[in-house]
């Protein structure tokens, strides 16, 4: 009656949980064990912290964003180099596009969509969107390298020819998915909103090439360019989340928004079970179990 609550400690969980919720769950400490020489320990404390007042603790994992914009960053550079080895000749060897088929696939495609899982346990509702989703488009395009360098894969001369229609209506979608994310950024943060406005361009220059060279002269010097920022965005997340500190700017939009590639989710779904165990109280425990 007087907002004062009883809580033990839950070594197991790392927290605390009031009396009514361990009653509720037939909690059991057991003291069998102890002596004069080896006594057991209860910790117990009195909280008029109200339910909605605890501090959120910290995520139960790290973030994993700044191995995914590296793969974006490496990926996009390595597919200029394959791209520049078609446009001007000895510029670089054109074996290259077989290491590229691979990493393609592995850093490209595997390595974001693991990112983009990871970050879907953080919550991070636009990191997981964006990391998965380049992590498929990278997948499949590295699994089209490597059925065309190692396979030769399809035998039929006219599979293998050029598709710029079939080029645009692929690359219409994924400009499109693009732009939404893009409009998400105008909360976040300007290296967010760089990097993400930059694929559109590079997308739209990839469009575009099916039917100019000139265009996929843009196609390289725009993915140069997105290589580069991409990799500031890696180092600058990676470097701040050492520090605790934003040592290199990411220009936030919000206070709350300083990851290049972070947005919460409204569920509570990928909340850590920590931190839920410490908000329920003892009636709302009891009701879940």
């Amino acid at each position: 009656d007087d907002g004062i609550t009883a809580q033990l400690r839950l070594e197991e969980f790392e927290c605390y949980m009031g009396l009514d919720a361990l009653e509720s769950s037939a909690k059991i400490f057991d003291f069998k064990d102890t002596s004069l020489s080896k006594p057991g320990r209860l910790d117990v404390r009195l909280t008029t912290a109200g339910v909605d007042e605890v501090d959120k603790p910290s995520a139960s994992s790290c973030t994993m964003a700044p191995v995914g914009l590296f793969a974006l960053s490496m990926t996009v550079g390595l597919e200029a180099a394959v791209t520049l080895s078609k446009l001007v000749d000895n510029s670089v060897e054109p074996a290259f596009a077989v290491p590229f088929a691979v990493y393609g696939f592995w850093v490209g495609g595997f390595l974001q969509l693991l990112v983009g899982i990871f970050e879907a346990t953080r919550n991070n509702i636009y990191g997981a969107t964006a990391f998965t989703a380049f992590g498929c488009f990278w997948l499949a395009n590295g699994l089209q390298f490597i059925l065309t360098t190692y396979l030769n894969v399809p035998e039929v001369p006219e599979l293998r020819e050029k598709t710029p229609w079939g080029t645009l209506i692929k690359d219409a979608y994924i400009t499109l998915f693009i732009l939404v994310l893009f409009y998400q950024t105008l909360r976040m943060n300007r290296v967010g909103q760089l990097i993400i406005g930059w694929i559109a361009v590079w997308l739209v220059m990839t469009i575009c090439a099916g039917w100019s060279d000139g265009f996929t002269w843009a196609k390289i010097i725009s993915a140069i360019f997105l290589s580069m920022v991409s990799f500031y965005g890696f180092t600058a997340e990676l470097t701040n989340e050492i520090r605790h500190k934003e040592v290199m700017c990411m220009w936030p939009v919000q206070k709350e928004t300083e990851e290049v590639f972070g947005a919460a989710g409204k569920g509570k779904a990928l909340q850590p079970t920590l931190y839920n165990l410490r908000k329920l109280t003892g009636k709302a425990y009891a009701e879940d179990i």
